[in-house]
This record gives structure tokens, C-alpha cells and sequence, in this order.
């Protein structure tokens, strides 16, 4: 089946399958029934389950007696871009009819990473380089196999058509196009088993990569909206219909996969805000100071685009700092004036409740504001609980949750 083989992460590190404990856990107990590959409202913390993430998938099928095929086009559109510190993978997987699954498709890496295309395929032994600046690599682990990618930054709102055609001799090379601005590039060629690509197995699917984070959850994970167009056949004259789609079990309540006319609509992270900084006073943000662990002392700081500053604010009603398990706390769930604040393991205690209001993040068991202490801008001031007067010390900009 398709799941057997979907295939996980590869940026600038090896790519695995999904198998073992990472099919059991990263297709999150979706796998058994997939057969494939702030002010919100408070979602009860019981229900966020450590170490699993958002996903979503969609499963397509192409007419009977449909063959193989000597090109397929994808179609990506980032319609809400989860932030620049974000790890999300968004991907068409398919096969060839001799064996060896492929994908292709785009990534957001996280804080000081670039952003990258790709297309890989295993147990392949053969590839070379498409455009300037792409680069094909080994890969091994959980099997092994060629990968092709570029770094590029891709863009909000554009659509991004990924084309693989067979070039001869069973070499295939994937051309990105930017449908907006015409810009293409080829990732690189891959020397397959077979010189068709099947069209059975196609599943197009959103991977939160933290997943192999023990202490990821549902509601430390930013919010992503993606389309898929359908997958079309032999330049665009076949075309595929959807035929299942499904979401992560563990994280259901957060994700869902929206059928369209044109492909469907993968929504993750539903609740949660973007990931980034949260800015205040000065320009300067919350900041994780030392490190990100139990007790740290939150503080302002400048923007430096580091995970000690990247924070999702949770469905579950708390901020989340990035790849830590820690949330905006309250000492001793506190509430009087000048209580300190720091980052705590995540435990939906009251003094990891916060409120986007009025420009301001409000405690609400408190019914106090977060300040810097004493009204200061200076690096490294530290985080406090203050009687809310909607001065400007007291206001921040926070990530969006659309």
C-alpha cells in the first residue's frame, strides 16, 4: 500500500520512509484506517497528545484502464504560509510502474534554514543536477535512495507546478514553475526503475516534521493552509479525481482536508496561530532567555529569529515555545502584580492561559496583563504580570491565527 512507503522529511538531512515506529506514530494511527501514505476557543489540553503533529492527506485515482504515464504535473499553493520558523513538508508522492517510490514537493525548515524544493526517489543509485544551484545527494537510513533539491524561497498565494518527465533511459527530472511570476527551474534528474510512472498510489501530503520531537503536540504546531491541484497525466491530458482523504487521528481536531473542483484543500494546525516572534516594546520580543528549559526566564530581547523566540499561541489557550515542550507561564500560576513570568513545561495550568485582547496578552485568571518590568526596553528586562492600563509597554503584536 501507499503508506508503506511515504516518505518523511528531506531537507539537508537524510529522508526516511514511514515504517516501524515512525509509519505507526508520524501517519498517526491514520495509517491503520488510511490505507495511504489570540482569543480563540479553549481546547482542553487532555486532548493534545505528546510527540504527534498535524497531517493530512489525499489519495487520488485515475480513470480505468489508465496506464503509465510519461510526465505527471502537480500543482502546490500555499494559501497560509505557518511562518518562517515553521517545519512543514508539502508533497506528491507517487510511484513507478517497475518499482521505487518518488515525491516531490516544497518545505519550510525552520528558523535560519532556507526554504527548499525537492524530488526524491528510493532505491535510485543515478542522478545529476538540474539548475544552478541544485544539488543531488545520497541518502540512507530507513532505506536509500537519490535526492535532488534547490533552496529557494518560495511565496504565499503562488502556485508552484512541479512537472516529472521521463527524458529517455529511464531518467526522469522534476521542473518547478512559478505560475505567478513564470519563473522555472529544474531540481535535477533521477535514473528510475521503470521509464512510466504509475497511476496507482498518488497521495499529496502535509507533514509537520516535529513529529519526531518527543515533546511536540497538536497545539505547539502552527497553522497552514495548502492546495493540491489534481494530478494530471501525458501533459496534462489525463487527468486524476480524488478518492479519499483523511487527517492524523491523534490531531484530528486541528487538521482537516476540504475537497474542491480543482484538488482539495489541506488545513492544519486549525486554532493555532502562525508560528514567530511576538513583538512589544522597542521593536523587541519575548525571548526564552539562557536556552529553552524548564524555568528559563522569559524576558525582551531583540529579534534575532532564533527558536527561543518563536512561539504558536495554542488552541489550547497557551503560547508555545518552538521545539521545547514549554509554554508562557506564570511562576506558581501567580496572579498578583509583579509575579514573574517564564516558560514551564506545558501543563494547561491557569498560568499558561493567555488572551490576545485589545492588543494586549492578557491572563485571564489574573485578570492581568503581561509587561515588561518597570516599563523598560532594555535586552534582557524581564517578563511580569501587571495591572492591565493598555499603555504601550503592555501592548504586542502576536503571530495571526487565522
Amino acid at each position: 500500500m501507499a503508506w508503506q512507503t511515504a516518505l518523511r522529511r528531506a531537507s539537508c538531512r537524510t529522508p526516511r520512509r514511514h515504517r516501524t515506529r515512525s509509519l505507526a506514530r508520524t501517519l498517526l494511527a491514520t495509517a491503520a484506517t488510511l490505507l495511504t501514505a489570540a482569543g480563540t476557543a479553549l481546547v482542553p489540553v487532555s486532548d493534545a497528545v505528546a510527540s504527534e503533529t498535524p497531517g493530512s492527506y489525499t489519495n487520488y485515482g485515475f480513470p480505468v484502464g489508465t496506464s503509465g504515464f510519461s510526465d505527471i504535473t502537480f500543482r502546490t499553493t500555499v494559501t497560509q504560509d505557518p511562518g518562517q520558523a515553521a517545519n512543514v513538508f508539502w508533497s506528491h508522492q507517487f510511484d513507478f510502474t517497475g518499482g521505487h517510490t518518488a515525491y516531490t514537493g516544497m518545505q519550510a525548515n525552520g528558523p535560519d534554514q532556507q526554504r527548499t524544493f525537492l524530488f526524491s526517489v528510493w532505491d535510485a543509485t543515478e542522478a545529476k543536477a538540474g539548475s544552478t544551484g541544485s544539488e543531488c545527494v545520497d541518502f540512507g537510513g530507513e532505506g536509500v535512495g537519490k535526492s535532488c533539491r534547490l533552496h529557494r524561497e518560495w511565496v504565499q498565494g503562488h502556485t508552484y507546478r512541479t512537472t516529472v518527465t521521463h527524458e529517455g533511459d529511464r531518467w526522469f527530472a522534476a521542473t518547478v514553475t512559478d505560475e505567478t511570476t513564470k519563473d522555472s527551474f529544474t531540481l535535477g534528474s533521477i535514473r528510475a526503475a521503470a521509464s512510466t510512472i504509475s497511476p496507482s498510489g498518488m497521495v499529496d501530503w502535509t507533514e509537520y516534521f516535529e513529529w519526531n520531537d518527543p515533546r511536540a503536540s497538536c497545539y505547539d504546531q502552527p497553522y497552514s493552509r495548502a492546495e493540491f491541484g489534481l494530478p494530471k497525466g501525458d501533459k496534462e491530458t489525463v487527468s486524476a479525481s480524488v478518492s479519499s482523504t483523511k487527517v492524523s487521528a491523534a490531531c484530528a481536531k486541528v487538521s482537516q482536508v476540504d475537497r474542491t473542483t480543482t484538488g482539495s484543500v489541506q488545513t492544519n494546525g486549525i486554532g493555532n496561530s502562525v508560528r514567530g516572534p511576538i513583538t512589544g516594546l522597542g521593536g523587541k520580543v519575548i525571548d526564552a532567555s539562557g536556552g529553552a528549559t524548564n524555568g528559563t526566564k522569559a524576558i525582551l530581547y531583540r529579534a534575532t529569529g532564533k527558536a527561543n523566540q518563536a512561539w504558536v499561541l495554542g488552541a489550547d489557550g497557551a503560547v508555545h515555545l518552538m521545539k521545547s515542550g514549554l509554554c508562557l507561564t506564570v511562576a506558581n500560576n501567580a496572579t498578583a502584580a509583579g509575579s514573574p513570568v517564564q516558560v514551564s513545561t506545558c501543563d494547561g495550568g491557569t498560568g499558561q492561559q493567555w488572551r490576545a485582547q485589545n492588543g494586549t496578552l492578557l491572563n485571564p485568571a489574573s485578570k492581568r496583563c503581561l509587561a515588561p518590568h518597570g516599563g523598560s526596553s532594555a535586552n534582557g528586562t524581564a517578563l511580569e504580570l501587571a495591572d492591565c492600563d493598555g499603555g504601550t509597554p503592555q501592548k504586542w503584536t502576536v503571530p495571526v491565527t487565522p
